[in-house]
């Protein structure tokens, strides 16, 4: 006869809860659980990753063992009512090998905004129901609708990052197609989302495959070409107008994409101006 294995992961507490007075928390060194918190309503303040942090409905915090945490709930007073406006939050306490091992090998932020994603919600809310009850089994049960949770989380929240990447990534491109023109540097090209250079790089590259650098280089050579191709401007000046740093430079890359540097290109293929 074959023992049962006991439960790898435990929900400790779990619950929906409507704040309309004032209710704060604090764990200075972390606590021994792990915590998951969804914004539902209202807004609230939070130590999130060491900084204090304004959380709006749909953020999801997760802190995991020994992650320093602080919350500071104040509901405020409706205009002209008596009433408050409370501030409302579903969370989870839970513990166990199993979210250990999870937690280990995954790398997810403390703070997303993952809106109202069906799935997680009704996870959660089955996850308080099945809590409330006393019945046989019910360590098992939990064991396997936390791991159903998690994973589910997990996927969300990579969703979003994607989503959140891709946006990044279009912002890049439009930025570096406006200023393709002008002297850009790549930590110019980064100022401009609020991201760091090497992250920006990642997500470009994810995005479409090819470099930051690469891709303006690719814009401002179509922007010489028509120039060199419909325009009576000097070559020096194309290169100057164009964003590239030499001409001996805007003449060895042109070369390189269309086959021919770029005076031979006007005469082979150029719009032929008057000059009467």
């Amino acid at each position: 006869m074959t023992k049962s294995v006991p439960p790898q992961s435990c929900v400790m507490y779990a619950n929906y809860f409507a704040h309309t007075e004032p209710h704060s928390v604090k764990y200075k060194d972390g606590p021994n659980f792990y915590l998951f918190r969804l914004q539902a309503e209202g807004t609230c303040r939070a130590l999130v990753a060491g900084k204090y942090e304004t959380i709006i409905p749909g953020d999801l915090l997760i802190y995991a063992p020994d992650d320093p945490y602080e919350l500071n709930v104040q509901p405020r007073s409706v205009p002209e009512s008596d009433t408050v406006q409370p501030v409302g939050d579903y969370y989870l306490i839970g513990n166990g090998e199993w979210l250990d091992s999870w937690w280990k090998n995954k790398d997810l932020p403390a703070k997303t905004n993952i809106g109202f994603d069906d799935t997680v919600i009704t996870l959660w809310k089955h996850i308080i129901s099945e809590k409330n009850k006393v019945m046989q089994n019910q360590e098992e049960i939990m064991d396997y609708l936390l791991r159903a949770f998690c994973l589910t989380l997990e996927q969300v929240i990579q969703l979003k990052q994607r989503t959140k990447g891709a946006d990044t990534a279009y912002k890049l491109k439009l930025f570096i197609e406006n200023h393709a023109h002008e002297p850009l540097s790549l930590e110019q090209i980064s100022a401009s989302v609020g991201l760091s250079v090497s992250r920006c790089s990642y997500l470009f590259k994810a995005a479409f495959g090819q470099s930051l650098f690469a891709y303006c280089i690719d814009v401002r050579l179509k922007l010489a070409q028509q120039q060199v191709l419909y325009s009576n401007l000097a070559l020096e000046q194309i290169a100057e107008k164009t964003g590239f740093q030499s001409y001996p430079h805007f003449c060895r890359v042109f070369r390189e994409r269309f086959g021919h540097p770029p005076g031979e290109y006007r005469r082979s293929f150029g719009f032929r101006f008057n000059h009467d």
